[in-house]
């Protein structure tokens, strides 16, 4: 690991000791997810003449991120992400950004909550503008090697797409995200998460304030596959959520807050879910702090 983030370290020194500085930000965000399956179980939720409820598990979210533009259209970014599909992340971004193409390029390093080899790949995104009304986002990123043991045997895959419109103190946009981990949990068992989430968003100001946000609405699909020899089971929670986020921003301080409730969940039987759906709620907060 050492060998993996002192190169990073040196090279980032490098470029803000050197590099013209026009803006920079680091971004701390924590929260918890409450619609997670435990990433530490390696057997389905299931179990002959029970009712196979799903236990209540709140997985730790979390997200560290130093933007810096080094002129109007060069940039680059370093974030350290958790979240509860690909567990734990980094990935390091260098962004090009004109008035009609956004392009962000770069490689990222994944590990599980265990100290293991890093899963090393490369993640980037295009955005498209037509007459600073409409943009096109297509986004995604992929382990390389791991097929060939270059880094580990576990794989990790994002795609997305996302389609909006600036009207102007709101940004409608329609989406649609795939994140996958297939991840060796013991020698003769594989464990597979996948998500995939639709989305309608609106992102908006409130006019003579500080404060930006949005508030989204949408479906998702959550499962996990467990593989055992030949033989294999899958989990499946399907759920409709809503999800509202403010961001009162300030200089050099700034504040974060949102949360994501799923309002009609549907797990596929044998799993069945009991309670209140608020406990399976996703909640976060942080601070921006700018430099300048």
């Amino acid at each position: 690991m050492k060998r993996l983030f002192l190169p990073l370290f040196v090279f980032l020194l490098f470029v803000c000791n050197f590099a013209p500085l026009e803006a920079s930000e680091l971004e701390i965000i924590g929260g918890v997810d409450g619609l997670s399956f435990n990433p530490y179980k390696t057997d389905e939720y299931f179990e002959p003449d029970a009712e196979n409820e799903l236990p209540y598990y709140l997985y730790s979210l979390g997200k560290i991120s130093f933007r810096h533009n080094i002129s109007e259209v060069l940039n680059f970014s370093v974030n350290i992400e958790r979240d509860k599909v690909l567990q734990n992340s980094l990935n390091v971004l260098f962004g090009v950004k004109t008035d009609y193409i956004n392009v962000d390029f770069g490689i990222f390093a994944g590990l599980t909550d265990k100290i293991a080899v890093p899963d090393a790949g490369i993640i980037g995104n295009l955005e498209l503008m037509v007459a600073k009304i409409v943009f096109l986002s297509l986004s995604g990123s992929s382990t390389l090697g791991a097929q060939y043991s270059f880094t580990s045997n576990n794989y990790r895959e994002t795609a997305g797409v996302k389609l909006g419109f600036w009207l102007g103190n709101a940004v409608p946009s329609v989406a649609a995200d795939m994140k996958t981990f297939s991840k060796q949990a013991e020698d003769d068992i594989s464990i597979n998460d996948t998500l995939y989430r639709f989305v309608f968003n609106t992102d908006f100001l409130i006019k003579n304030t500080n404060t930006t946000g949005y508030f989204n609405i949408g479906y998702q699909v959550y499962s996990r596959t467990y593989k055992k020899d030949m033989f294999g089971a899958t989990d499946k929670l399907s759920s409709y959520f809503a999800g509202l986020g403010l961001y009162l921003s300030g200089k050099p301080l700034g504040f974060k807050i949102g949360a994501e409730f799923p309002f009609i969940i549907s797990p596929e039987k044998p799993l069945t879910i009991k309670g209140e759906h608020l406990f399976f709620s996703k909640v976060y907060a942080g601070f921006v702090f700018t430099f300048e």
